[in-house]
């Protein structure tokens, strides 16, 4: 990571040696060099072999040791056990750092109350320690930040992020320019993380189709063979602006800003040459140059500012514009004696940039900051979900509602992941449950067409096992009709859902006072169905107008099941004689296939019939109730044997495995669960979870509001569990990352760890 690489070049490590076994030797040696990978190798074996012959006090060093690698690198899952095991081995910290150290991995994983506990600690070893009492109040200010519904939603960017780090994407004309530490043709591994050196790569993300163009990397002579990264360009002048650690030849043991400048007739970057202030006494990187092109942010550890790292800036002079004036600090209302890094400039009203000196949520956090003249506003906090426990750095705005920042938060594709942020969509939901009209029983695998009648797009989901379905993925301003189809029963009038106007986001269900359930009749052979509420007056046989709506109703019915033939049915009460009630009822039949008729209902699908009297259903009848009733229309299917139930369910059945193989919509669990996202993508892609062979994992796709198709793997009670079997998806060519629900609602990682561990407490 790079901005690992400036950490070192900032600091004095101080070493322990025990000389117990050639294996701590060597690995202080590697630590000493600042080659952690290969100490962390050495202290392996030296811990392993402590743990055979029962010595804990190297086994205690050797702990610690390895936990400190993992913190130089920032990978800070793997610091902890080691941190704990170190201090379970009663390790004395001669450095008095350990518990500082181990307290700001356990704010990256967001376990804000046991790194009190370690931040206390190290202060109750060194009462003067400045940036442990910084930490300290960071954790007061989570205790008291108010929650509240961000506008904003991120998306981790899976088709340019690898299992290495990807970080600090910049504007580069039509291009976005980022650095990783991924391995190419000409890689070599850096010892310090065991990742590549890091190079500057190239992209272009296409908005319209939110497709992104593969990764390349940049052309020319900018990219050395030791660490590059944290572009800027001036736009003027064609002249880019960078971070190079390691110097050209790699001697160097700091970093420095150098510039190259792009050959339009070649398409290529020039050989790079140094920034007017380089320097070998200290370290300087992550430019962002001002829009008009006169100011240059960086971040340095000037011995000249308030410790860590600071953000400076250098003005350009106005009688050359090939010279800058003296950098200037930007004082202690943005610096503090932590450090303030990646600044970035969005335009001439302030700067945005990342500090873990100021109160945050733990590790690196974004802010923002005004300006007002030569001086600056006091730095405002982005909060979530740009800010999460982890590192939270490089924002670049790709437009006034959108940009990317880098994370290393949990559940990550690899160690920094560049994230998209955009302004939410009103989110809009529906859900319902399919039964049986006989029993109320849930329907299973019942096909749920959504169609948008507004754009005619269509979206097909299964009902769970549960007779439940969800459709998340409802616009504002759209109207939809919702199907329902299930072999073996007559498919129902559709579900009308209008969502003209809608300026929030809401569900649309029936614990929100919209029924979206839908009965379904089971198509049966000589079954008479009711035609609800088609009543007529005492010896006539005109439809009440309150018969309409239920007709319609049918008219439904007939429309969604072209292929059926029915009889209607119609039954009066026992006054009169039967002669009489046979004509009356014979004339109460046809008034209803008149009416169908009139709706488009062709007459060779109806037949009708009279019974008068004949069939009550309450055997001479004491009420008016009772006689109303008898007064009743039904209707029954005449042509079953035609239906072939049995083909139609096999077609039924191919239809269910073709969605299950394109992936089901995923099922609402009620808890906390975690699953694994394997892509995303505008338009549907049937194919993609075809790497999964015989993995045997249930697949989900599922349209979301933002309009994209999201492809999700498996479902796990433990964190742990999912990115255990991230590893096996990853090895079948997948770039996945862990996602967490709640309830069936998408929830950050760090929200999802946060209520399990609150729950195993109680």
């Amino acid at each position: 990571m790079k901005k690992t690489v400036l950490y070192i070049a900032f600091c004095f490590i101080s070493l322990l040696s025990l000389g117990q076994s050639k294996d701590i030797r060597h690995g202080d040696e590697a630590y000493k060099e600042k080659t952690y990978s290969i100490a962390r190798e050495y202290y392996s074996k030296a811990l392993d072999a402590a743990r055979s012959s029962g010595d804990n006090n190297t086994a205690a060093y050797a702990s610690y040791k390895i936990a400190e690698c993992y913190y130089q690198a920032n990978i800070y899952d793997r610091a902890i056990p080691f941190y704990r095991q170190a201090i379970s081995l009663n390790y004395q910290d001669t450095s008095k750092t350990m518990y500082r150290n181990y307290g700001d991995m356990l704010m990256m994983i967001g376990d804000y109350s046991l790194a009190r506990e370690m931040y206390e600690k190290q202060l109750n070893m060194k009462s003067d320690d400045k940036i442990t009492k910084n930490r300290l109040k960071a954790c007061d200010f989570i205790d008291t930040a108010q929650t509240f519904e961000s506008t904003y939603e991120v998306q981790n960017v899976q088709a340019i992020n690898t299992r290495y780090g990807d970080f600090a994407p910049a504007r580069c004309r039509n291009t976005i320019v980022f650095s990783s530490s991924r391995f190419s043709k000409d890689s070599i591994i850096y010892t310090y993380t065991g990742d590549g050196f890091e190079d500057l790569y190239q992209t272009i993300y296409n908005e319209s189709q939110n497709g992104w163009a593969p990764v390349e990397k940049l052309q020319g002579g900018i990219n050395s063979t030791y660490n590059d990264g944290s572009f800027t360009l001036d736009s003027r002048t064609n002249t880019a602006y960078f971070m190079q650690c390691n110097g050209l030849s790699g001697a160097d043991k700091n970093c420095n800003i150098f510039m190259s400048k792009f050959n339009n007739d070649k398409q290529t970057w020039g050989t790079p040459t140094r920034f007017q202030y380089y320097t070998t006494a200290y370290s300087s990187g992550h430019p962002s140059i001002s829009p008009d092109g006169n100011t240059l942010y960086f971040a340095s550890n000037n011995p000249a500012g308030y410790g860590g790292t600071d953000i400076w800036m250098c003005k350009r002079d106005p009688n050359a514009d090939d010279k800058w004036q003296a950098p200037v600090n930007l004082g202690s209302t943005v610096n503090t004696p932590d450090n303030e890094m990646f600044p970035f400039v969005a335009d001439n009203n302030g700067i945005y940039f990342s500090s873990n000196g100021h109160p945050g949520y733990g590790g690196l956090d974004l802010f923002y900051v005004a300006k007002n003249g030569n001086s600056f506003g006091e730095p405002i906090n982005l909060r979530p979900p740009f800010n999460s426990s982890a590192d939270d750095f490089g924002l670049l705005y790709l437009s006034e509602t959108s940009g990317l920042f880098t994370s290393n938060r949990i559940g990550g594709v690899g160690n920094d992941d560049i994230y998209m942020f955009s302004l939410k969509e009103v989110n809009l939901e529906t859900s319902g449950r399919v039964v049986s009209a006989v029993d109320s029983l849930p329907i299973q695998n019942a096909l749920v067409v959504v169609k948008n009648t507004t754009t005619e797009q269509v979206d097909t989901l299964l009902t769970d096992k549960d007779g439940r379905y969800y459709f998340q993925a409802m616009q504002a301003d759209m109207q939809y009709k919702i199907f329902v189809y299930m072999t073996g029963y007559l498919n129902p009038d559709g579900k009308l859902i209008n969502t003209e106007g809608v300026t929030q986001s809401a569900s649309i269900d029936s614990a929100h006072g919209f029924d979206m359930n839908f009965v379904l009749q089971k198509i049966e052979k000589d079954k008479e169905y009711e035609i609800r509420d088609i009543y007529y007056d005492l010896d006539k046989y005109e439809l009440r107008p309150a018969s309409v709506e239920e007709l319609n109703k049918l008219v439904a019915i007939l429309n969604n099941n072209p292929d059926i033939c029915i009889q209607i049915n119609s039954h009066t009460d026992e006054r009169a004689s039967d002669a009489y009630n046979i004509i009356l009822s014979n004339n109460r039949a046809k008034s209803v296939v008149d009416y169908l008729n009139s709706q488009g209902i062709k007459n060779e699908r109806l037949k009708w019939k009279g019974w008068g009297e004949t069939s009550p259903i309450y055997k001479n009848a004491k009420s008016e109730d009772q006689h109303q009733a008898n007064r009743r229309t039904t209707f029954s299917i005449v042509n079953f044997e035609e239906l072939q139930l049995n083909k139609k369910n096999e077609d039924h059945e191919n239809t269910i495995q073709r969605l299950e193989s394109e992936g089901k919509q995923a099922p609402r669990q009620q808890g906390i669960c975690f699953r694994l996202q394997v892509g995303a993508t505008k338009a549907k892609n049937n194919k993609m979870f075809e790497k999964l062979g015989k993995t045997n994992l249930p697949t989900y796709c599922a349209k979301e509001s933002d309009g994209l198709y999201r492809y999700t793997v498996g479902s796990f009670k433990s964190f742990e569990e999912a990115n255990k079997q991230k590893e096996k998806i990853d090895e079948l060519g997948y770039n996945s990352f862990v996602v967490a629900y709640e309830n069936g609602n998408r929830i950050s990682i760090n929200e999802a760890l946060r209520k399990l561990q609150k729950s195993e407490c109680k």
